[in-house]
């Protein structure tokens, strides 16, 4: 896929899903805009792709906070003059039941993995507009499709962000902006493995394993496979797709 003389947001981009979606975006041509809260892996990866000939920008940020959010659409206009693309990628994860989640927990995972969509997206689809069009794929979850117990506030969180992909999808619709959403089964990334270590610190390698083995597949998906679907929907090649919910997940969410 050639994505020549784009611009291109990724947030959470440093680490897993989000880096491995920027570095296929700028191998693939883009101007890659970097937005992440952790400093030092975010300004070690814009260094990098730098280094090889790529553009990419550091913006060091949290996406549910309104300003950082508005921050990032503007240095990323004020640095490539333009933005294309969005993928709305950051968020946290962590185990708990309604009863176990404090409401502190509740209101991060809500303001990390919806609010940050929402803020980001707001600030983004008028450059977009003015773009003539452009496209958002906004990453949700399998667990905001079919819930698991003990996984409460971050069930509800990716299941609001794909209902927020489709009123999204509408509202773009007439402007040329196509949204859609990918959900990831298990992938093995950091998020993954702190998780694993949570449900059984003893044992964490123990705890991929079944996770491994719940997939149809029979392994855990990688970051560079969700990327690539990102990408196909972030291309022309998906141009008729919007409002699309799709599982990139090995099967577990056909098992069901």
């Amino acid at each position: 896929m050639d994505f020549q003389g784009k611009i291109a947001i990724v947030t959470g981009g440093a680490q897993g899903i989000g880096r491995a979606t920027a570095l296929a975006l700028a191998r693939e041509g883009a101007a890659v805009v970097i937005a992440d809260r952790d400093e030092a892996a975010t300004t070690a990866l814009v260094s990098g792709i730098n280094a090889w000939g790529g553009r990419a920008l550091a913006v060091i940020a949290d996406v549910s906070d309104e300003a950082d959010a508005a921050r990032i659409a503007n240095e990323t206009v004020l640095t490539f003059g333009g933005i294309d693309l969005l993928v709305n990628n950051a968020g946290i994860q962590q185990p708990g039941t309604i009863e176990s989640t404090t409401v502190q927990l509740w209101q991060e995972i809500i303001a990390v993995n919806l609010t940050g969509v929402f803020l980001v997206s707001r600030f983004v689809m008028p450059e977009l507009r003015r773009r003539g069009g452009g496209a958002i794929v906004n990453v949700a979850s399998v667990y905001g499709l079919r819930a698991e117990a003990g996984w409460a506030a971050y069930s509800a969180s990716k299941g609001g962000v794909i209902a927020l992909t489709r009123a999204m999808a509408l509202d773009g619709a007439a402007d040329g902006i196509r949204v859609n959403c990918v959900c990831p089964g298990m992938i093995d990334t950091s998020l993954l493995r702190a998780n694993a270590a949570l449900l059984n610190a003893q044992r964490p390698d123990e705890a991929l394993r079944s996770f491994a083995r719940r997939v149809p597949l029979g392994r855990l998906g990688t970051p560079e496979e969700v990327a690539s679907v990102i990408l196909c929907l972030l291309s022309p090649t998906a141009g008729y797709l919007t409002g699309a919910v799709i599982t990139a997940d090995g099967g577990w969410e056909a098992r069901l």
